[in-house]
């Protein structure tokens, strides 16, 4: 369930990052370079991340709008 909380975690952030980048805050090099990283680590656990973004399909909710709740619940049907 680790790995859930911080693939959660990583949506959300990258989420707000991509935000970040559209509406201009920030420096765009250094956002950007945070959505890279951000990418690799969400591809560090794809068991995860693949539980995370069923529960998002099945709830009808973006990534990033999904609990570690959400996902507990719902894989444990």
């Amino acid at each position: 369930m680790d790995n859930v909380i911080e693939i959660v975690a990583l949506l959300r952030k990258h989420s707000e990052l991509e935000l970040q980048i559209l509406n201009g805050h920030g420096t765009a090099v250094a956002t950007e370079r945070e959505l890279e990283a951000t990418v690799r680590r969400l591809a560090e656990h794809p068991q995860a991340l693949n539980a995370v973004l069923q529960t998002a399909r099945a709830l009808r909710r973006t990534p990033d709008a999904v609990s570690v709740e959400d996902v507990g619940d719902w894989t444990c049907r």
